[in-house]
């Protein structure tokens, strides 16, 4: 049992509850026990979500493991450090940006233009309008392709 699980447990031990709202619980890790800063509060539960520790339905987060047999030391105070992997990813959209800037030596304000046009003209998600511009860049974008359509499909 880590830092992460035993901290899951005792916020909603605490809270006395076996559901509740993401805002809730940003809320009560960043507010009510002041462990976190509002962001950090959302890094951890995105932490847990990915870990596989939480599960969100609906906007309600729910722990997906034995959370109230678990036994939590009397002072326990969560850790910092276990957010260092919540960190977010940069999206698809800026990754391929990056990789634009990169290969075409042109200024991400210009490449950014570029892809406003694209998007205004043909209608489109703005990950769709810069993978065109990758492509009219000679940009290979077969390996944003999968990601894109991944994170369209979570979208809509």
């Amino acid at each position: 049992m880590g830092d992460l699980e035993t901290c899951l447990a005792l916020l909603f031990k605490r809270k006395g509850k076996n559901v509740l709202t993401e805002k809730e619980f940003v809320f009560s890790a960043s507010m009510d026990f002041r462990w976190f800063s509002p962001k950090e509060a959302q890094l951890l539960l995105e932490l847990g979500l990915k870990r596989g520790l939480l599960e969100r339905t609906d906007g309600y987060v729910k722990p997906v493991f034995s959370h109230k047999e678990m036994e939590i030391p009397v002072n326990f105070r969560p850790c910092k450090e276990m957010l260092k992997d919540a960190e977010p990813e940069p999206s698809m959209f800026s990754q391929i940006l990056d990789e634009v800037t990169r290969s075409t030596g042109q200024k991400r304000r210009e490449v950014v233009a570029r892809v406003n046009k694209v998007q205004e003209r043909l209608g489109v998600d703005v990950e769709v309008a810069a993978l065109a511009v990758a492509k009219e860049s000679g940009v290979d974008i077969s390996p944003y392709l999968g990601k894109v359509k991944t994170e369209l499909l979570q979208r809509y």
